[in-house]
């Protein structure tokens, strides 16, 4: 039977496109293959792309240093190259150095093409003859030929990748150091007051001890001989009087070793600031301070820090505390990575006649971050094993520089006489409340008066009777002092600060005052290491306004042969020391300062053709401004940056990017450094991108040093192209 032609035409349709799907199929298949291929091919030159580039900057930074000797430069960087996979000992390698072939194949031939260039950069106002070996800059380029596979189909049987770094060692520098000295750069301070330099003695400077020895250096000191009582007339009436110095603690709770710290966990240490009004057995005195500050519970209008107000309720703990032998005894409960322990000093004290009696304390609260509840007002108390319980409250006193010696105030524990008996020993624990609360003086007597009198605010007497840690040569606290070589195991001396004889002063409670006296010494060291031959270096410091301390030194300004480095120790370097902390932050006036320090108009004494760099150091954030017109152009949404909820950090944030972008305009390339964890690190780091330099952050003063060795490599030498 025969097929209609009708049906006929529709099986040979039906077939047509049938074949034709095929076709369209294939045609896919082939396109995906090759865009396939060409990902695959240009995956690989891309990865190439990336390693040559940092190849050719590693060798370019690499060989700078050590212009202006040219072939000392081409070797160094040949040496880089290889070190990063371009070998120029490869026969398919072609190596090419001031525009000669110096070894390799033809170019069409080779497989990688490095040409190294240093000719270019000569000092060209010199005879040809003595062009050689004065270039500053050094240009390295590398080429690199890269197999294709898919790429074959399309014509092409490999692709040539290249990337050319050019890096300057620059030769005359004009750097302004931009420092903060705002009051927040004392905050990380253990003890102040406790450092004192001394000329010819080695770190940290001074053959000095805190606490007076008044004993015999092997011996024990004449605070820890017998227990001494003094017995005073009040009306008709003899009452008797024990002293103790808040710093001739028996005991401690919690170490304030700085490599132990961990934020929110707080301890007592000394203080011993001359002017602060403390009692002590010289005319200097001490006491002891709750530390860190800030409180963590301020008031919105401060910024939280790392102190801690402890409550009663925590340091009790139901009963646990007395329980553990008052070694379960916690501060505030909430904060990071707590409860911690709340920290606690003990006295041991012996009393010579039974009878009842009352204790005095002498303190004053801080003043600067207060506790929104007036919880901060307090310390916490008992004696041997009598119940926990608080005082009434203290003045405010405590601020940016520790106590205040117009706020010290006497107040008494316990309204309920303690039954003591003559000759036994008992202890007198006392645990921190607020944070920055300091502690002066301790008067155990069985004067029942409720007002503090005359013979309580006695000056001048001293008891004896300590005991343990304020008794041991070897505490910290009196900085291995006493003694001399063979006499003590923690003796110092400057001839024999080797061996077995530990040098207390080392402590970090000498680390007087952190951070900004390591920053002023690492500022000095950086100082030391520029050749006032050839560069110069000012100084500006900044709090609730800037000041030039110092413009640049010294060749401008007084001429080569009066410059010396004697020039720069008596003006930078002493402006350097002079410096104290207090105040708020801004930093727009430091950068301010900074690029009029750095200006070559008249009055100034900036170099048209030195390298201009700022050095600008903060631990803080923005909260003051130069002027009202530089927080009016939305900088911070322009850069991306967060906005800060209080208006004179927002202020403060515009007029840094403002006067960044100045510093730029006016060439000027800012390196940031921030110290601890509260400087606004963005911005910071924003400030250093907007002018070609970078950011590094110091989270403790001792890598001060580090950070600045890297900012003079990189000063000296940088990538220009």
């Amino acid at each position: 039977m025969r097929c209609p032609k009708w049906l006929f035409r529709c099986f040979r349709e039906g077939g047509n496109q049938h074949g034709q799907s095929i076709i369209l199929v294939m045609v896919g298949v082939f396109t995906l293959l090759a865009f396939v291929g060409l990902a695959v091919d240009l995956g690989v030159y891309y990865s190439e792309r990336v390693r040559i580039v940092r190849a050719v900057d590693a060798a370019a930074l690499a060989a700078a240093p050590e212009l202006p000797l040219e072939s000392a430069a081409h070797a160094r960087a040949r040496e880089f190259l290889r070190d990063n996979g371009y070998n120029d000992g490869n026969p398919r390698t072609r190596l090419e150095i001031n525009g000669s072939h110096v070894q390799g194949p033809p170019e069409d031939q080779a497989d990688t093409i490095i040409i190294l260039d240093t000719a270019s950069f000569r000092d060209l106002s010199l005879p040809p003859a003595q062009q050689p070996n004065t270039a500053d800059r050094i240009r390295v380029r590398v080429r690199q030929r890269v197999p294709v596979i898919f790429m074959r189909f399309l014509g092409f049987d490999s692709l040539w990748v290249s990337a050319s770094a050019t890096a300057e060692n620059i030769k005359n520098l004009d750097i302004v150091i931009v420092f903060d000295r705002s009051g927040s750069m004392e905050f990380d301070t253990l003890c102040y007051g406790c450092w004192q330099a001394q000329s010819g003695i080695p770190y940290p400077g001074g053959l000095i001890y805190p606490l007076p020895w008044n004993g015999p250096p092997n011996g024990p000191p004449a605070h820890c001989g017998a227990t001494t009582v003094f017995t005073y007339a009040l009306g008709s009436q003899q009452y008797n009087y024990y002293y103790i110095e808040a710093e001739e603690y028996s005991r401690a709770s919690n170490p304030y070793n700085r490599y132990l710290y961990v934020p929110y966990y707080t301890y007592w240490v000394m203080q011993r600031e001359a002017g602060d009004g403390a009692s002590g057995r010289d005319s200097r005195g001490a006491y002891i301070m709750h530390m860190p500050y800030s409180d963590h519970e301020t008031q919105a209008t401060f910024s939280p820090g790392y102190g801690v107000t402890c409550r009663l309720d925590a340091v009790v703990n139901n009963g646990q505390c007395a329980a553990s032998g008052y070694t379960q005894c916690y501060c505030k409960m909430d904060v990071p990575g707590g409860p911690f322990p709340a920290p606690r000093v003990d006295y041991d004290f012996t009393v010579l006649r039974t009878g009842n009696y009352y204790i005095w304390v002498r303190g004053q609260a801080q003043s600067s971050w207060r506790h929104p509840q007036n919880l901060d007002l307090r310390i916490f108390w008992n004696v041997n094993s009598s119940p926990i319980t608080y005082t009434p409250e203290f003045s405010r006193g405590v601020s940016y520089n520790g106590a205040d010696p117009n706020f010290w105030r006497w107040r008494r524990l316990n309204d309920t006489p303690i039954y003591l008996t003559a000759g036994s020993q008992h202890t007198l624990r006392i645990w921190a409340g607020g944070a920055g609360f300091a502690l002066d003086r301790i008067v155990i007597t069985n004067d029942p008066s409720t007002s503090v009198n005359t013979n309580i605010e006695r000056t001048g007497v001293f008891s004896n009777g300590r005991t343990d840690w304020a008794c041991n040569p070897c505490d910290a606290r009196f900085g291995g002092y006493p003694g001399g070589c063979g006499q003590s195991t923690c003796a110092y001396s400057p001839n024999c600060n080797s061996g077995p004889n530990p040098d207390r002063r080392k402590d970090d409670i000498y680390d007087d005052e952190q951070p900004i006296r390591a920053a002023i010494e690492a500022a000095k060291r950086f100082v030391g290491m520029l050749d006032y031959r050839y560069d110069q270096i000012g100084y500006v410091s900044y709090s609730d306004s800037a000041t030039i301390d110092s413009p640049l030194e010294c060749l401008r300004r007084r001429g080569v042969a009066n410059c010396n480095p004697s020039v720069i120790t008596n003006t930078v370097v002493a402006a350097l020391n002079a410096t104290q902390a207090a105040g708020s932050t801004n930093i727009a006036d430091g950068i301010l300062k900074g690029i009029d320090v750095l200006s070559t108009r008249s009055g100034q004494y900036g170099r048209p053709g030195a390298a201009h760099i700022m050095i600008l150091m903060t631990d803080g954030r923005p909260n003051q401004v130069p002027n009202s017109t530089c927080y009016t152009y939305n900088l911070i949404q322009k850069y991306g940056l967060s906005v800060p909820s209080r208006e004179e950090e927002r202020r403060g944030k515009e007029c840094t990017l403002y006067y960044a972008e100045q510093a730029r305009n006016n060439n000027i390339v800012i390196y940031t450094i921030t110290l601890g964890d509260s400087a606004d690190f963005e911005l910071m780091e924003t400030v250093a991108n907007i002018t070609g330099g970078v950011h590094r952050n110091a989270d403790r003063p001792e890598k001060l040093n580090q950070i600045f060795d890297e900012l003079y490599e990189r000063i000296f030498l940088r990538l220009v192209e």
